[in-house]
Protein backbone atom coordinates (compact mmCIF):
# COMPACT_ATOMS: atom_id res chain seq x y z
CA UNK A 1 0.00 0.00 0.00
CA UNK A 2 1.27 3.47 -0.88
CA UNK A 3 2.41 5.73 1.97
CA UNK A 4 -0.20 8.36 1.08
CA UNK A 5 -2.98 5.80 1.54
CA UNK A 6 -1.56 4.77 4.88
CA UNK A 7 -1.41 8.38 6.02
CA UNK A 8 -4.99 9.02 4.95
CA UNK A 9 -6.06 6.05 7.05
CA UNK A 10 -3.91 7.37 9.91
CA UNK A 11 -5.73 10.69 9.88
CA UNK A 12 -9.05 8.85 9.90
CA UNK A 13 -7.94 6.86 12.95
CA UNK A 14 -7.68 9.94 15.18
CA UNK A 15 -9.74 9.98 18.37
CA UNK A 16 -13.27 10.23 16.91
CA UNK A 17 -15.54 13.00 18.16
CA UNK A 18 -18.54 10.70 17.76
CA UNK A 19 -17.21 8.56 20.57
CA UNK A 20 -16.34 11.44 22.84
CA UNK A 21 -19.04 10.59 25.35
CA UNK A 22 -17.94 7.01 25.78
CA UNK A 23 -15.92 5.99 28.76
CA UNK A 24 -12.37 4.99 27.97
CA UNK A 25 -11.68 1.29 28.37
CA UNK A 26 -9.74 0.67 31.53
CA UNK A 27 -8.95 -2.00 34.05
CA UNK A 28 -11.79 -0.72 36.18
CA UNK A 29 -12.61 2.83 37.21
CA UNK A 30 -11.69 3.40 40.83
CA UNK A 31 -9.61 0.23 41.12
CA UNK A 32 -5.87 0.01 40.83
CA UNK A 33 -4.98 -3.11 38.82
CA UNK A 34 -1.84 -5.02 39.56
CA UNK A 35 1.31 -5.39 37.60
CA UNK A 36 4.80 -4.40 38.68
CA UNK A 37 5.98 -0.84 37.98
CA UNK A 38 7.80 -0.30 34.69
CA UNK A 39 11.56 -0.10 34.46
CA UNK A 40 12.78 3.32 33.35
CA UNK A 41 16.11 3.53 31.56
CA UNK A 42 18.24 6.24 29.98
CA UNK A 43 20.88 6.33 27.28
CA UNK A 44 23.59 5.79 29.90
CA UNK A 45 22.22 2.31 30.61
CA UNK A 46 22.34 1.13 27.01
CA UNK A 47 24.99 -1.31 25.90
CA UNK A 48 26.10 -0.80 22.32
CA UNK A 49 27.37 -4.06 20.80
CA UNK A 50 29.41 -3.96 17.65
CA UNK A 51 27.11 -3.41 14.67
CA UNK A 52 27.30 -6.28 12.21
CA UNK A 53 28.18 -5.24 8.69
CA UNK A 54 29.18 -1.82 7.44
CA UNK A 55 27.54 1.34 8.75
CA UNK A 56 27.20 2.59 5.19
CA UNK A 57 24.54 -0.07 4.59
CA UNK A 58 22.31 1.27 7.38
CA UNK A 59 19.43 3.68 6.66
CA UNK A 60 20.52 7.32 6.97
CA UNK A 61 19.09 8.27 10.38
CA UNK A 62 19.96 4.88 11.90
CA UNK A 63 23.52 5.25 10.65
CA UNK A 64 23.73 8.75 12.16
CA UNK A 65 22.53 7.43 15.52
CA UNK A 66 24.99 4.53 15.48
CA UNK A 67 27.90 6.77 14.49
CA UNK A 68 27.09 9.63 16.88
CA UNK A 69 30.17 10.21 19.00
CA UNK A 70 28.45 10.63 22.34
CA UNK A 71 25.16 10.45 24.21
CA UNK A 72 24.82 14.23 23.98
CA UNK A 73 25.44 14.16 20.24
CA UNK A 74 22.77 11.52 19.78
CA UNK A 75 20.30 13.49 21.91
CA UNK A 76 20.98 16.68 19.92
CA UNK A 77 20.44 14.77 16.69
CA UNK A 78 17.07 13.32 17.72
CA UNK A 79 15.81 16.50 19.39
CA UNK A 80 16.87 18.54 16.38
CA UNK A 81 14.87 16.30 14.05
CA UNK A 82 11.88 16.35 16.41
CA UNK A 83 11.88 20.15 16.48
CA UNK A 84 12.30 20.33 12.70
CA UNK A 85 9.11 18.27 12.31
CA UNK A 86 7.26 20.30 14.94
CA UNK A 87 7.39 18.02 17.99
CA UNK A 88 9.25 18.58 21.23
CA UNK A 89 9.36 15.17 22.91
CA UNK A 90 9.41 11.47 22.08
CA UNK A 91 8.30 8.65 24.35
CA UNK A 92 9.44 5.10 23.62
CA UNK A 93 8.52 2.00 25.58
CA UNK A 94 7.21 -1.53 25.64
CA UNK A 95 3.80 -2.56 26.97
CA UNK A 96 2.03 -5.85 27.38
CA UNK A 97 -1.72 -6.22 26.87
CA UNK A 98 -3.55 -8.55 29.25
CA UNK A 99 -7.35 -8.78 29.02
CA UNK A 100 -7.47 -5.51 27.10
CA UNK A 101 -5.48 -3.55 29.69
CA UNK A 102 -2.07 -2.12 28.80
CA UNK A 103 0.68 -2.48 31.38
CA UNK A 104 4.09 -0.86 30.75
CA UNK A 105 7.18 -3.04 30.97
CA UNK A 106 9.89 -0.48 30.33
CA UNK A 107 10.31 3.08 29.12
CA UNK A 108 13.20 4.97 27.53
CA UNK A 109 13.48 8.44 29.07
CA UNK A 110 16.14 9.88 26.75
CA UNK A 111 13.90 12.13 24.61
CA UNK A 112 10.75 12.27 26.75
CA UNK A 113 9.15 15.10 28.72
CA UNK A 114 10.69 14.39 32.14
CA UNK A 115 7.87 16.10 34.05
CA UNK A 116 5.23 14.02 32.26
CA UNK A 117 7.16 10.76 32.72
CA UNK A 118 7.27 11.24 36.49
CA UNK A 119 3.56 11.98 36.68
CA UNK A 120 2.50 9.33 34.17
CA UNK A 121 4.06 6.42 36.02
CA UNK A 122 3.70 7.72 39.59
CA UNK A 123 -0.05 8.20 39.05
CA UNK A 124 -0.38 5.06 36.87
CA UNK A 125 -2.01 7.14 34.16
CA UNK A 126 -1.50 4.30 31.68
CA UNK A 127 -4.49 2.59 33.32
CA UNK A 128 -6.86 5.30 32.02
CA UNK A 129 -4.94 6.42 28.93
CA UNK A 130 -7.46 5.86 26.11
CA UNK A 131 -4.77 6.24 23.44
CA UNK A 132 -3.63 2.65 24.05
CA UNK A 133 -7.06 1.34 23.05
CA UNK A 134 -7.67 3.90 20.28
CA UNK A 135 -4.36 3.38 18.50
CA UNK A 136 -4.86 1.01 15.54
CA UNK A 137 -3.27 -2.40 15.85
CA UNK A 138 -2.07 -1.99 12.25
CA UNK A 139 0.86 0.27 13.30
CA UNK A 140 -0.88 3.32 11.85
CA UNK A 141 -0.52 6.44 14.03
CA UNK A 142 -3.26 7.96 16.14
CA UNK A 143 -3.45 11.77 15.97
CA UNK A 144 -4.82 13.42 19.13
CA UNK A 145 -5.06 16.64 21.11
CA UNK A 146 -6.24 17.48 24.61
CA UNK A 147 -9.50 19.01 23.42
CA UNK A 148 -10.55 15.59 22.10
CA UNK A 149 -9.48 13.89 25.30
CA UNK A 150 -11.34 16.48 27.36
CA UNK A 151 -14.50 15.85 25.31
CA UNK A 152 -14.64 12.37 26.82
CA UNK A 153 -15.19 13.94 30.26
CA UNK A 154 -18.50 15.58 29.33
CA UNK A 155 -20.56 12.71 30.72
CA UNK A 156 -22.60 13.00 33.94
CA UNK A 157 -19.96 11.38 36.14
CA UNK A 158 -16.44 11.84 34.75
CA UNK A 159 -13.72 9.71 36.29
CA UNK A 160 -11.53 11.49 38.83
CA UNK A 161 -8.51 9.55 37.59
CA UNK A 162 -9.12 10.53 33.98
CA UNK A 163 -9.50 14.15 35.04
CA UNK A 164 -6.17 13.94 36.86
CA UNK A 165 -4.63 12.42 33.72
CA UNK A 166 -5.67 15.48 31.69
CA UNK A 167 -4.65 17.90 34.43
CA UNK A 168 -1.17 16.39 34.44
CA UNK A 169 -0.98 16.61 30.64
CA UNK A 170 -1.71 20.33 30.94
CA UNK A 171 0.78 20.78 33.77
CA UNK A 172 3.48 19.11 31.65
CA UNK A 173 2.88 21.43 28.70
CA UNK A 174 1.69 18.66 26.37
CA UNK A 175 -1.27 19.53 24.13
CA UNK A 176 -1.19 17.34 21.01
CA UNK A 177 0.67 14.48 19.46
CA UNK A 178 1.01 11.32 17.45
CA UNK A 179 0.81 7.86 19.04
CA UNK A 180 1.32 4.41 17.53
CA UNK A 181 2.35 0.90 18.44
CA UNK A 182 4.34 -1.88 16.81
CA UNK A 183 3.64 -5.54 17.49
CA UNK A 184 6.49 -7.58 18.91
CA UNK A 185 7.77 -10.22 16.45
CA UNK A 186 8.34 -12.68 19.31
CA UNK A 187 5.74 -11.97 22.04
CA UNK A 188 2.06 -12.03 21.07
CA UNK A 189 0.79 -9.60 23.71
CA UNK A 190 3.69 -7.14 23.64
CA UNK A 191 3.93 -3.92 21.64
CA UNK A 192 6.46 -1.16 21.29
CA UNK A 193 4.68 2.15 21.85
CA UNK A 194 6.04 5.40 20.39
CA UNK A 195 4.58 8.80 21.22
CA UNK A 196 5.60 12.15 19.70
CA UNK A 197 4.18 15.11 21.62
CA UNK A 198 3.94 18.87 21.22
CA UNK A 199 2.82 21.98 23.11
CA UNK A 200 0.70 23.01 20.09
CA UNK A 201 -2.96 23.26 21.12
CA UNK A 202 -4.56 21.44 18.20
CA UNK A 203 -3.65 18.41 16.12
CA UNK A 204 -4.60 20.32 12.94
CA UNK A 205 -0.92 21.14 12.32
CA UNK A 206 -0.07 17.41 12.03
CA UNK A 207 -0.36 17.13 8.26
CA UNK A 208 0.27 14.15 6.04
CA UNK A 209 3.82 15.34 5.49
CA UNK A 210 4.39 15.67 9.26
CA UNK A 211 3.06 12.14 9.81
CA UNK A 212 5.38 10.77 7.14
CA UNK A 213 8.46 12.44 8.64
CA UNK A 214 7.41 11.35 12.12
CA UNK A 215 7.15 7.71 11.07
CA UNK A 216 10.59 7.80 9.45
CA UNK A 217 12.19 9.27 12.58
CA UNK A 218 10.27 7.01 14.99
CA UNK A 219 11.05 3.82 13.11
CA UNK A 220 14.71 4.83 12.85
CA UNK A 221 14.93 5.36 16.62
CA UNK A 222 13.15 2.03 17.08
CA UNK A 223 15.66 0.24 14.85
CA UNK A 224 18.55 1.84 16.71
CA UNK A 225 17.21 0.93 20.16
CA UNK A 226 16.06 -2.58 19.20
CA UNK A 227 18.98 -3.64 16.98
CA UNK A 228 22.02 -1.47 17.60
CA UNK A 229 21.78 -0.81 21.32
CA UNK A 230 21.16 -3.52 23.86
CA UNK A 231 18.34 -2.34 26.08
CA UNK A 232 18.27 -3.64 29.66
CA UNK A 233 15.01 -5.58 30.41
CA UNK A 234 12.53 -5.05 33.24
CA UNK A 235 13.07 -7.69 35.94
CA UNK A 236 9.56 -9.12 35.65
CA UNK A 237 9.79 -9.45 31.88
CA UNK A 238 13.31 -10.86 32.03
CA UNK A 239 12.39 -13.42 34.67
CA UNK A 240 9.26 -14.40 32.77
CA UNK A 241 11.23 -14.87 29.57
CA UNK A 242 13.95 -16.94 31.24
CA UNK A 243 11.51 -19.12 33.15
CA UNK A 244 8.97 -19.48 30.38
CA UNK A 245 6.28 -17.82 32.50
CA UNK A 246 3.59 -15.80 30.82
CA UNK A 247 3.11 -12.14 31.82
CA UNK A 248 -0.10 -13.16 33.62
CA UNK A 249 1.75 -15.74 35.73
CA UNK A 250 4.49 -13.23 36.49
CA UNK A 251 1.97 -10.65 37.70
CA UNK A 252 0.16 -13.26 39.79
CA UNK A 253 3.48 -14.24 41.36
CA UNK A 254 4.32 -10.59 42.12
CA UNK A 255 1.04 -10.25 44.02
CA UNK A 256 1.50 -13.56 45.78
CA UNK A 257 4.88 -12.40 47.09
CA UNK A 258 3.19 -9.25 48.36
CA UNK A 259 0.95 -11.40 50.56
CA UNK A 260 -2.31 -11.01 48.64
CA UNK A 261 -5.00 -13.68 48.63
CA UNK A 262 -6.23 -15.39 45.47
CA UNK A 263 -9.41 -13.34 45.67
CA UNK A 264 -7.44 -10.07 45.84
CA UNK A 265 -5.23 -11.14 42.96
CA UNK A 266 -8.26 -12.00 40.82
CA UNK A 267 -9.80 -8.60 41.60
CA UNK A 268 -6.66 -6.59 40.90
CA UNK A 269 -5.81 -8.40 37.68
CA UNK A 270 -9.44 -8.66 36.55
CA UNK A 271 -9.22 -12.41 36.24
CA UNK A 272 -11.72 -15.06 37.24
CA UNK A 273 -11.04 -17.13 40.36
CA UNK A 274 -10.84 -20.19 38.11
CA UNK A 275 -8.08 -18.55 36.01
CA UNK A 276 -6.08 -17.56 39.09
CA UNK A 277 -6.43 -21.07 40.51
CA UNK A 278 -5.22 -22.56 37.22
CA UNK A 279 -2.11 -20.33 37.14
CA UNK A 280 -1.43 -21.02 40.82
CA UNK A 281 -1.34 -24.75 40.03
CA UNK A 282 1.04 -24.06 37.15
CA UNK A 283 3.28 -21.99 39.41
CA UNK A 284 3.36 -24.69 42.10
CA UNK A 285 4.30 -27.23 39.46
CA UNK A 286 7.03 -24.93 38.09
CA UNK A 287 8.56 -24.36 41.54
CA UNK A 288 7.95 -27.94 42.74
CA UNK A 289 5.87 -26.58 45.61
CA UNK A 290 3.09 -28.54 47.30
CA UNK A 291 1.29 -25.57 48.79
CA UNK A 292 1.13 -21.78 48.91
CA UNK A 293 3.76 -21.44 51.66
CA UNK A 294 6.29 -23.55 49.78
CA UNK A 295 5.56 -21.58 46.60
CA UNK A 296 6.24 -18.25 48.31
CA UNK A 297 9.47 -19.57 49.81
CA UNK A 298 10.72 -21.06 46.52
CA UNK A 299 9.83 -17.94 44.52
CA UNK A 300 11.49 -15.65 47.09
CA UNK A 301 14.70 -17.69 46.97
CA UNK A 302 14.58 -17.63 43.18
CA UNK A 303 14.21 -13.85 43.08
CA UNK A 304 17.30 -13.50 45.25
CA UNK A 305 19.34 -15.57 42.84
CA UNK A 306 19.42 -18.74 44.96
CA UNK A 307 17.73 -20.79 42.24
CA UNK A 308 15.68 -20.67 39.05
CA UNK A 309 15.38 -17.40 37.21
CA UNK A 310 16.51 -15.08 40.04
CA UNK A 311 19.32 -12.60 40.11
CA UNK A 312 18.23 -10.83 36.95
CA UNK A 313 18.41 -7.06 37.27
CA UNK A 314 18.38 -6.06 33.63
CA UNK A 315 15.56 -4.43 31.70
CA UNK A 316 13.54 -5.51 28.61
CA UNK A 317 12.77 -3.24 25.66
CA UNK A 318 9.62 -1.18 25.77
Amino acid sequence: MMLSSLLQRAAASSLPAARAGEAAPSAGEGSVPGGPPPQLYAEEQLCRPETLGRHAELPGIVRDLVEAGSIDARARLVRGMLHAIGFEWMGYGMVTYVRGQSWPLSFFTGYANAHWVRRYFAQRHYEVDARHQEAPASSLPLLWDVSQLEASLTGPDPSERRRRFLDDLHASGIRSGLFFRLASPTHVNEHTVISLTSSALSRSWITEDVVGQSLVLSLSVHEYLSRHARVPAAPAAARAEMSGMSPTQQYILEHLLQGRSDKEIAYRLQLSSHTVDYHMRQLRRRFAARNRVQLVKAATQSQHGESGFGGVSQLSTL
